[in-house]
């Protein structure tokens, strides 16, 4: 990948001869096109590599349903080109996998997966459960200790067991309330849902917000 700084080539988009012309946040960049394997090579591709190529296929499957909460939880990694849902990417691949199986492939597991990262203080001792109103979510107010201030806003966020449905909070209740409800439409009272949650403080001067690691709470 390459930043362009041409005037020429600045306003180029698509293929020409060997490279690709793309625009992110209104600046050009280019890359080569990935060259074509042919049958053999691919036979003799490495376990090594299949598994590899496995972990980005699985890694891309579960993380573009949830593009919208990644670009929250994952703000503060922009850099350049890469943007919140390429930080997503990678750190999915290299820490949310486990070997599984007599041929060790790797398989997503997604009690491993942050949905956003940061060096805000997380939440201590939380909890989740189904209650009239919706699915609650509880934690220990632990303001003060490090960066954290009672003001700090709860992000929660719920994906269906069957992947093809999602429920969140960007800026839910603040840290000293030590809990939060989000409800939950009554079609979807018996969906069972994977259960994140994290905090995000804003700083007073750019408006811009700081996140913890989200913590995965299981199948609620």
């Amino acid at each position: 990948m390459a930043r362009i700084t041409n005037s020429i080539l600045e306003g180029l988009s698509g293929s020409v001869g060997e490279l690709v012309f793309y625009k992110v946040g209104g600046k050009t960049y280019s890359r080569r096109k990935p060259g074509k394997q042919s049958k053999t090579t691919k036979a003799k591709t490495s376990t090594r590599k299949r598994n590899s190529q496995s972990v980005s296929t699985q890694t891309q499957k579960f993380l573009k349903n949830i593009t919208h909460i990644l670009r929250f939880g994952y703000q503060n990694h922009e850099n350049g080109a890469s943007r919140p849902y390429h930080a997503a990417v990678s750190y999915t691949m290299k820490n949310s996998f486990k070997f599984e199986g007599t041929t060790a492939s790797k398989v997503l597991d997604i009690s491993l997966v942050k949905v956003s990262r940061g060096s805000l203080l997380g939440p201590q001792d939380p909890k989740v459960e189904r209650v009239a109103e919706g699915i609650k979510f509880t934690w220990k107010d632990n303001s003060w200790q490090s960066a954290a201030t009672p003001y700090d806003n709860v992000f929660v966020f719920l994906l269906s067991s069957e992947g093809n449905g999602t429920e969140w909070e960007f800026l839910g209740n603040t840290r000293d309330k030590e809990n939060h409800v989000l409800t939950v439409s009554p079609i979807l009272k018996d969906t069972k849902w994977h259960a994140w949650i994290a905090f995000s403080q804003e700083n007073p001067w750019n408006k811009k917000r700081a996140l913890s690691d989200s913590v995965y709470l299981g199948v609620v």
